[in-house]
């Protein structure tokens, strides 16, 4: 039986730009959850195309399912940062349209951030989906709870690409979110790489080593924007760059150390991509 709208102690904002073929799968799995005391939030940003006449179709039938239509595209950080702004609960996560979840995935989530009420979120492995969906490659597993100092030190900082482990699907704290001054525009598809980070420098991070979410390969459910990677690249670079900065901050040696590793990776990703490039096109 559907509960009331605005129910419960989870807020879910999941979302959505033109996913009309496969925002319903992932609505279904919000609803099979185990733990189904929860608001949902669908964010659509302005699309074009069938996606609002599938949610408000969910809505109908559910009454914990509020849709909330842009008048015009925010863009992803902006949609998010929007469904933050109306969900009523302090527990959120952040789902995106087209994503396969698990039906225990609000329930341990859930659970993880009660258990570690230091940690500002909590994540997961992922599941990365072959193109017909029969296999899927898992990402790595950490500790359940992970110091934020240990976080960045330990697993971010040390990467050789700029990236992070942690994708944009996550459970955290809205009052967090809030402190942290929401997703940041500047950096578009990537704001969430600076959120985690900017979270981890205050607070701590919990991890379900459980691949509860698989993200369905790009020959199935493409980008819906251009996607230069030299571009994101360098946006990813400073970002990294940003977080460095202000962690080692009155470390002066250890900034330099950190600042000089990432720069070298940086100049050798870049040149190794746009070598393939070039390579590419002459060959």
């Amino acid at each position: 039986m559907p509960q009331a709208a605005g129910s419960g102690d989870v807020s879910i904002v999941l979302v959505t730009y033109n996913r009309e073929r496969f925002v319903g799968r992932t609505i279904e799995c919000i609803l099979a959850q185990t733990y189904g005391n929860f608001e949902l939030l669908i964010c659509d940003d302005c699309s074009t195309d069938g996606t609002q006449s599938v949610c408000e179709g969910y809505a109908r039938r559910d009454a914990r399912i509020r849709y909330v239509r842009n008048p015009s595209n925010l863009g992803m950080p902006g949609n998010l940062n929007n469904g933050i702004r109306l969900a009523q609960h302090e527990l959120l996560a952040n789902l995106h349209d087209g994503d396969i979840y698990d039906a225990t995935l609000i329930e341990k989530w859930r659970s993880a951030l009660l258990r570690f009420p230091t940690a500002g979120f909590v994540f997961n492995q992922y599941a990365f989906l072959s193109a017909d969906e029969t296999s899927g490659a898992v990402g790595p597993a950490f500790p359940e709870f992970v110091r934020g100092h240990d976080f960045l030190e330990g697993i971010v900082f040390p990467l050789r690409d700029v990236e992070v482990p942690v994708w944009g699907t996550v459970m955290g704290r809205r009052s967090v979110y809030l402190k942290m001054g929401l997703f940041d525009p500047v950096y578009s598809f990537w704001s969430d790489i600076d959120m985690w980070m900017k979270i981890a420098e205050t607070h701590d991070v919990a991890h379900v080593p459980e691949a509860l979410i698989s993200l369905p390969s790009r020959a199935v459910m493409p980008h819906l924007f251009s996607e230069k990677m030299l571009t994101a690249h360098r946006v990813t670079f400073s970002i990294h760059w940003g977080a460095r900065v202000r962690h080692y901050r009155g470390r002066t040696v250890a900034r330099i150390e950190s600042l000089a590793y990432m720069s070298f990776w940086f100049v050798y990703i870049r040149g190794a991509r746009l070598g393939k490039r070039i390579w590419t096109r002459v060959f």
